[in-house]
């Protein structure tokens, strides 16, 4: 043996070792990632039909030169395993007959493939090359799923460059819905009726997903660019028992990888609205096009370093891009700066009488030092009127200093100054100004990939790839430090690296290890300083403001007022942004042939980890609107005031407490979280018969739920004994007049270093996968299975969105009126919070903790916690006819169980008795005459007045009354309680699925599919934190959850869809003109063209009310349906979308409304839309050439309409305003290829 062989072997020895020693030690924490690797198989067969044992059988993979020896069975059949996608030849060799050698043929991501040899007698000398090539119909396996390889990968119009865009030509793939944008993409689609962001993304093996900080779904950290990618496999059903954490689908993705040959591209893709087409509804509203100019460019390179041995492949992917981004909203108009707030009375219509009086109330502004309460108005009540609405001349007798002007307060003053001048004319106070600037957003990625061959019997590969994110730079609205649109500078990365190692013992033995890691890295601030390092300073806010270490301004909300970015002025409370993420992998796959038997047992196995934090208020989020200026609480037209004056006076929204509305201050909790998940698998794929395999496969997983690295982490007892009041209160009812003694119950408890998890392991995830496929005629099969499939957990790591993490993060709500008096004012906006910052209480308060304010934390009950799940099923039938071209017919169903029910996660709800009381008269002078539901909302005393004493809650001291409702709830000491999800979702899927699809041949690759299903469920969606990924509609009544089945909100019944990439047969070497000159070839040569053509139905529609007036502690109500729901198809259908929209009905006060959850009767309009290119390669020389391409999506510029307002009682019900599918978008390519 040469010395440089043995070192090769030594190193060979030492990295497979090393990777088994890994999988020992790490196994607690580092976990798997699943193979993308193929099979080869055939049977060789003598010209009598004979099979022939014993046979030398070699597999050659054509582009690398690696060759695969084996030998075969005595069935006379072959079995080359663990084989990369690629393109191969086989070739046989047997005494006393000639060598036998196939055409090359591929190998795609996880594709079983057979090429069957027939062997002629003849000399061992001879080779004689046969047509066998690999069958395109799957005789070995049950799987269903759809391979899109390079050439569809490299051709068909991406015009945004997102390769996993490509996963809707997988029949039963479609989008969430019409309006998740760019929330679209990654692993958020529906695949044959499963939900949205379920799905896995592999990368060479390793998972390219992670828990979404808000929980209970997957999200990619990383995607490779187009030009990176090999080809990738949508996996859907009967996939083998290899695969797991995924209940939807997997998207098995390959990148590229080097050859013996050196190959490469450069490349530009260019867009410029010049080439772009308008909107419908901006040429309808005479708008131009956005301006746009989009450069995405890089290079591809790759080829040998050692021949036969050593490969590599990089590539590099730039986007620089800059649109145009516009705002509308309401600044303060000069008079108002000063004070002078004369306006306001003009703009309700009225005039000022001598005294300065307004002669229309609505116009009027009120001094709220003038204040008393009066419960019997249920509010305060103000006397004095500000003459001429003029703050700067007005003295108010309340505030210590007597001066004129002593009601505006000095940061809001500074602040006044620092909106921008009005600059639309119009007179319109509400919205008065417009601005338009540059949006700009860059990427930049690379991706480097070895493959090394260390000995015949070891291969490995190694991936690694990066990419880098600078925040976009929107419009800066204001200018200036407080400019509430662009946001401050930030940036997000993403890292992968994988590498896996093939081992062969012996022919009959290999073994798979893959390691994985991926992390996605995420700093956006939404503070832009323009040279103000101290904004708190300048404005002359409190220093405690800065508690949470971020600079910016407070966020600040004037009612009525149009909001120019998030907040009508300051920093985006939500727009800080700090996310570190990682998820590490190790697999293991022992693989055994025995026989007719291929054994394969594995581990699979995650760590995920998140560290994490998005800020709702981290400097102080204050709203304001006319309460603080006006005379009563009945309202602005009755009562006056005007929100943009009450922001001058510093008086905010009155009796707006809670997290999410009103103002506040949030110390935020940042969570570092981490969970693991484990899966063991064996799988038998069994040839039982020269026609019949057999694919049985059995898998166990379990998903133990996250920690936090300080144990900051809580869950809800719904039967702890309450300690507030010693466990009890006793309230006078208000109907009989007598004491009721209320028991309490429920609390939060908090996890500890001995019970570190808030959640209960489901162990039960148990998961049998059993598929057939049956090779009835040479070039037909059947093939069906049924398998389960479990998902991502609720307990995986995440953020601070879901629940668990009380006491950590605390809120101070704004204590608007005194204490003493309940009227007058009490906190300002120059010191909103007189009595301090409420710090985090931990886990000190114990079962006290979130007393007298929504409680929440997941259930630790049995059943809380369980993993949903999904099973499938599938029957079909597959035909390979002349021409590469493959048939198929496939039923698929899909049933899911226990999903996650959206809207059941709210448990503070009254019980189903409340339906059976009669509705009252909410009107009357004493609504509790008797018990009614009007009456629920009745004020009574507040028994909580003494023993909650925190003046921020709404059931405190501060409080005198309460509604009646609160005190029959489960759990009155809290406003509210809200847990996980309950895991009672269902859904049942069924399908047809029609396929034709041609191989590229003689220039031409199509695919046509045509899907018929229909989706059922009763909840579409995870839960309510995730309504920003589509498919949301709430639940009506909580006590009734089976009344929520209907249509998924995602079903789209009937899809036609055609992708084709055509050379076109002209030019040298074609099938016309192919012997024509070279300067022809110049012209007519080289020319092709591409597309996707679809067709798809609507989707079911959702209703609400308006003004709905519902059962208290019920959803949303929806509108009574009282006729037949029909569409408009006359050609104003987006201005009246229905025939007749009086038979949807508001219903009746604490009703509950007919319409079912999703009306499939009337739905969204349909869709038609084509992508199409065309272009040309100029050859310069053998495999050198120059391509030109144009590109269009929705090319034909068809509008595709947008789902109609569906609001009963809304001025806008049954219009149609937004396109689902954009304008004709054009993009111009240009490539060298080597």
């Amino acid at each position: 043996m040469q010395a440089s062989q043995f070192r090769s072997r030594r190193i060979s020895q030492f990295l497979f070792c090393t990777l088994l020693i890994a999988s020992a030690l790490l196994m607690p924490s580092l976990l798997c990632a699943q193979a993308y690797f193929g099979t080869v198989s055939g049977e060789l067969t003598d010209a009598s039909g004979a099979v022939i044992p014993g046979a030398s059988v070699t597999l050659l993979d054509e582009e690398k030169g690696f060759h695969f020896a084996t030998t075969s069975d005595s069935s006379g059949r072959y079995l080359f395993r663990s084989v990369a996608p690629g393109l191969y030849s086989v070739s046989a060799d047997a005494k006393g007959f000639a060598k036998v050698s196939s055409v090359r043929f591929k190998v795609d991501v996880n594709q079983n493939a057979t090429t069957n040899l027939k062997l002629k007698i003849g000399a061992a000398s001879q080779t004689v090359e046969v047509g066998a090539q690999s069958e395109a119909i799957q005789t070995e396996d049950a799987e269903t799923g759809q391979v899109v390889n390079r050439r569809y990968i490299n051709d068909l119009p991406l015009i945004d460059r997102n390769v996993v865009a490509l996963t809707s030509l997988a029949p039963g793939v479609t989008e969430m819905d019409d309006q998740c944008g760019a929330d679209c993409t990654g692993t958020n689609f529906v695949s044959n009726g499963s939900r949205g962001s379920t799905s896995d993304i592999l990368t060479d093996g390793a998972s390219a997903t992670n828990s979404e900080p808000n929980g209970g779904i997957t999200a990619a950290t990383y995607l490779p660019s187009p030009e990176a990618v090999q080809e990738f496999k949508v996996q859907q059903t009967n996939f083998s028992a290899e695969y797991g954490f995924s209940g939807g689908s997997v998207v098995n993705m390959i990148t590229r990888s080097g050859t013996n040959k050196f190959h490469g591209s450069g490349y530009e893709f260019f867009r410029d609205d010049s080439l772009d087409a308008n909107d419908w509804f901006a040429n309808r509203n005479g708008d131009p096009i956005p301006p746009l100019r989009r450069n995405n460019f890089g290079f591809t390179f790759g080829g040998p370093i050692i021949k036969n041995r050593t490969f590599f492949f990089v590539d590099y992917d730039g986007l620089r891009s800059s649109g145009l981004s516009t705002a509308n909203g309401a600044v303060p108009t000069a008079s108002m700066r000063t004070g002078d707030f004369g306006e306001v009375c003009a703009a309700q219509g009225g005039s000022f009488d001598t005294n300065g009086a307004c002669s229309v109330a609505a116009g009027q502004i009120w001094d709220p030092y003038s204040g008393v309460y009066d419960s019997s108005a249920g509010g305060i009540l103000r006397s004095t009127f500000i003459p001429f609405n003029n703050l700067g001349t007005y003295t108010s007798p309340g505030p210590a200093s007597p001066v004129p002007g002593n009601l505006i307060d000095p940061v809001a003053q500074k602040m006044m100054a620092l909106f921008p001048a009005a600059n639309v004319s119009g007179g319109d106070i509400y919205n008065n100004w417009f601005g338009s600037g540059a949006s700009k957003r860059s990427n930049d990625q690379f991706d480097l990939k070895i493959d090394h061959r260390w000995t015949e019997n070891n291969l490995m590969s190694a991936k690694f790839a990066y990419q880098y994110n600078p925040a976009g730079s929107g419009l800066d609205c204001f200018k200036n430090y407080a400019d509430p649109c662009k946001g401050g500078p930030g940036w997000s990365n993403a890292h992968l690296f994988a590498v896996t190692d093939t081992h062969t013992f012996s022919p009959t033995l290999l073994l798979n290890a893959t390691l994985g890691f991926t992390r996605g890295v995420w700093h956006i601030q939404s503070y832009n300083p323009h040279g103000q390092n101290d904004p708190l300073g300048a404005l002359g806010f409190p220093s405690y403001l800065q508690s949470n270490g971020f600079n910016g301004v407070p966020a600040i909300f004037i009612d009525q007022y149009a909001s120019a970015g998030y907040a009508n002025i300051g920093t985006d409370p939500y727009g800080n942004y700090r996310l570190g993420q990682d998820t590490g992998q190790l697999s293991i796959t022992l693989d055994k042939v025995h026989r007719s038997h291929e054994f394969k047992f594995g581990f699979d196995g995650r760590i995920h980890q998140i560290n994490y934090i998005q800020t709702n208020s981290p400097l102080g989020k204050f709203s304001f609107n006319q309460d603080g200026s006006d005379a009563c609480p009945s309202g602005q037209d009755v009562c006056g005031g005007d929100p943009m004056a009450s922001f001058m006076m510093g008086m905010f929204t009155q009796g707006d407490a809670g997290n999410e509305g009103g103002s506040n201050y949030e110390i935020q909790f940042r969570p570092a979280t981490t969970n693991y998940q484990y899966g063991f698998f064996v799988q038998d794929n069994w040839k039982a018969t020269s026609k019949l395999t057999l694919n049985l496969g059995l898998r166990y997983d379990v998903t133990l739920p996250r920690t936090d690295r300080y144990n900051r982490q809580n869950w809800f007892d719904p039967n702890a004994p309450s300690p507030l009041n010693g466990g009890s209160v006793t309230y006078t009812d208000p109907v009989t007049g007598n004491p009721v003694n209320l028991p309490l119950k429920g609390g939060e408890v908090f996890v500890s270093s001995g019970q570190r998890t808030n959640y209960v392991t489901d162990w039960h995830d148990i998961q049998p996968r059993i598929g057939f496929a049956f090779q009835f005629a040479p070039q037909t099969v059947v093939r069906g299975g049924y398998g389960m499939y479990y998902g991502q957990s609720r307990s995986g790591v995440t953020g601070v969105a879901p629940y668990g993490s009380q006491g950590f993060n605390q809120y101070t709500n704004v204590i608007t009126a005194n204490p003493a008096n309940h009227a007058t004012p009490y906190a300002h906006l120059s010191n909103p919070f007189p009595n301090g910052l409420i710090q985090p209480s931990g886990n000190k308060l114990g079962l006290m903790n979130d007393v007298g304010f929504d409680a929440n934390g997941p259930l630790r009950t049995a059943g809380a916690n369980q993993t949903p799940y999904e099973q499938s099923w599938s029957f079909g039938i597959e035909r390979q006819l002349p021409s590469n071209i493959l048939i198929n017919a496939e039923y698929i169903g899909k049933k899911g169980t226990h999903l996650p029910f959206s809207g059941s996660n709210y448990r503070n709800h009254l019980g189903p008795w409340v339906e059976g009381l009669p509705v009252g008269d909410p009107n009357a002078a004493d609504p509790c005459q008797g018990l009614t539901i009007a009456c629920l909302n009745n004020l009574v005393d507040n028994p909580f007045a003494t023993s909650i004493t925190d003046p921020n809650s709404t059931l405190g001291s501060n409080f005198d009354q309460i509604p009646y409702f609160q005190l029959l709830l489960p759990y009155p000491q809290f406003t509210g309680v809200t847990t996980e999800p309950q895991m009672i979702g269902s859904s049942i899927y069924h399908g047809l699925q029609l396929l034709a699809e041609k191989r590229f041949s003689n220039g031409l690759q199509f695919l046509a599919t045509y899907t018929w299903s229909k989706s059922i469920d009763n909840s579409s969606q995870a839960d309510d934190n995730v309504t920003w990924l589509g498919s949301f509609s709430g639940l009506q009544d909580p006590n009734k959850p089976w009344l929520e089945r209907s249509l998924s909100t995602f079903d789209i019944p009937h899809v036609i869809q055609l992708s084709y990439s055509y050379d076109l047969p002209f030019g040298r070497g074609r099938a016309f003109l192919g012997n024509m000159p070279r300067w022809a070839e110049f012209v007519i040569g080289g020319w092709k063209t591409n597309g996707i053509w679809r067709i798809a139905d609507g989707r079911p529609l959702t209703f609400d009310v308006e003004d709905g007036n519902p059962i208290p502690t019920y959803g949303t109500q929806r509108p009574n349906i009282v006729g037949t729901p029909k569409r408009n198809h006359g050609s104003n259908f987006m201005d009246n979308y229905f025939v007749d929209n009086t038979i949807f009905q508001r219903p009746a006060d604490f009703t509950l409304g007919n319409a079912p959850r999703a009306l499939g009767s009337v739905r969204s309009p349909w869709s038609f839309t084509t992508n199409l290119s065309v272009g040309k390669q100029f050859y310069i020389r053998e495999e050198m050439n120059f391509e030109v391409r144009l590109e269009a999506q929705n090319a034909l510029n068809h509008p595709v309409f947008g789902t109609p307002n569906t609001t009963v009682d809304n001025d806008s019900f049954g219009k149609i305003f937004y396109t689902s599918v954009g304008p004709r978008q054009v993009q111009l390519a240009f490539k060298f290829n080597f």
